[in-house]
């Protein structure tokens, strides 16, 4: 993957923005024109740029993308600057940002950040700060460089160390399999419709932090929005943000596939089953859809999954909130659910959800439409009852410490332990 969607590209604390209104924009018109000519106005690097100037001056409103003939504006950034009677230089910062922002593009851009700057910004202090900061680069501490700065920096690079635990999601159409990955991260995030609305593989990552979303689509090209549901699906391919739930220090991607069974087009099919037989992923999340259970589309799936799957698979029994304790039985869905899939001496896990429910709770009611706030009130109204109290119906092996609360209830806690177990 792309550590670049990954990466948190901003920071409420930078250092730079203690200082007067006129240094700070000195500092990101600096640090402007050399990711201009370092990137040679590479898109993504406008893209880091701008996150983290707005960072700095989250009112900017100067064009700060530009290269001088002369390097001017680095100059300027590196050069001594007084306020009052006292003199003071943001050089050493301006070159760790330097280093890392061209970083999150390519590690290989550290080498030519240092023959660059070294090239351009003559002084004999700012070369010697210049080494010292490119040859502490790899190391935990930095010389006189803020705590802010490298924490930020340790956090990417500690979470881009860990393994990368990829989830393939596979459904029916309308199992609510869209629903189900917007309530893993906590955002409405995929299309959610009725209609085949999925016709592509779609990677959606966890970021360390908060700091917003970045796709990248399908013509290769990067997008940022502080707004993370701003981006509908059908845009981008692949999305990196930080994910709201008990998975949210994982490095973790869930990959959405479409719908097999839409006679629109077969090729939505096709594509799922590739995925499932390349095995290139660590375990499959099933989503049943509990008011078609077992249907003839649902049990072709489920016997390709189990055919040509070597990973474990954890079937969710989804949508349960539209159960009717007067006609519907949660228990004997379940056990039936369980004859089926675990016939041959198999032990897949099988989860009881209710993942609309989930969702609304995480995205919390400031935030819901009006339609939404009527449907939170009703299942809270539901949820009251033991009927649908999901996680007393399960009888696997996962645990949850903590067992109180309405998300609880849906059973998205038992999901989360149980992809964190994979």
């Amino acid at each position: 993957m792309d550590n670049f969607l990954t990466h948190t590209f901003s920071i409420k604390n930078h250092p730079i923005c203690e200082l007067k209104e006129k240094f700070k924009i000195q500092y990101v018109m600096g640090l402007g024109e050399f990711m201009c000519y370092m990137s040679k106005k590479d898109v993504r690097a406008k893209l880091v740029f701008d996150v983290w100037a707005r960072s700095i001056i989250p009112t900017l409103s100067v064009s700060c993308w530009q290269c001088t003939k002369d390097y001017s504006q680095i100059k300027k950034a590196t050069s001594l600057k007084r306020d009052g009677f006292r003199f003071f230089s943001m050089r050493r910062i301006f070159i760790f940002d330097c280093f890392y922002l061209a970083s999150t593009l390519n590690t290989e851009l550290v080498t030519c950040t240092f023959s660059f700057l070294y090239e351009n910004v003559r002084d004999i202090i700012s070369r010697q700060i210049l080494k010292d900061v490119y040859a502490n680069w790899g190391k935990s501490t930095q010389k006189k460089i803020s705590p802010q700065l490298l924490n930020h920096k340790k956090n990417n690079d500690v979470f881009h160390s860990k393994p990368l635990k990829r989830i393939l999601v596979v459904a029916t159409m309308s199992a609510g399999k869209s629903t189900l990955i917007n309530a893993l991260m906590g955002y409405r995030v995929n299309a959610v419709k009725t209609t085949a609305c999925t016709n592509k593989l779609c990677f959606l990552y966890n970021k360390p932090y908060s700091d917003g979303i970045t796709v990248k689509r399908e013509n290769g090209s990067y997008l940022y929005s502080y707004d993370i549901e701003s981006r509908q699906k059908g845009e981008f391919v692949e999305a990196g943000l930080h994910f709201n739930s008990s998975l949210s220090d994982k490095r973790i991607c869930f990959i959405d596939t479409p719908g097999t069974n839409y006679s629109g087009d077969k090729s939505h099919g096709e594509i799922t089953r590739k995925a499932i037989i390349s095995n290139n992923y660590d375990a499959i999340i099933f989503v049943v859809n509990c008011l078609q259970f077992n249907t003839d589309d649902e049990a072709n799936l489920r016997d390709f999954v189990t055919k040509h799957t070597k990973r474990p698979v954890i079937f969710v029994l989804n949508q349960l909130d539209w159960f009717n304790p007067e006609d519907d039985s949660i228990k004997d869905t379940i056990n039936s659910l369980t004859q089926i899939v675990n016939a041959n001496g198999a032990n897949h896990e099988i989860i009881p959800l209710s993942a609309y429910y989930a969702l609304l709770l995480k995205i919390g009611e400031k935030d819901l439409t009006m339609q939404e706030k009527i449907q939170l009130e009703r299942l809270k109204h539901f949820f009251q009852h033991s009927y649908y109290d999901l996680p007393s119906y399960y009888k696997g092996k996962i645990r949850v410490g903590h067992r109180e609360g309405d998300l609880y209830k849906t059973g998205m806690s038992i999901l989360e332990n149980a992809i964190n177990k994979v």
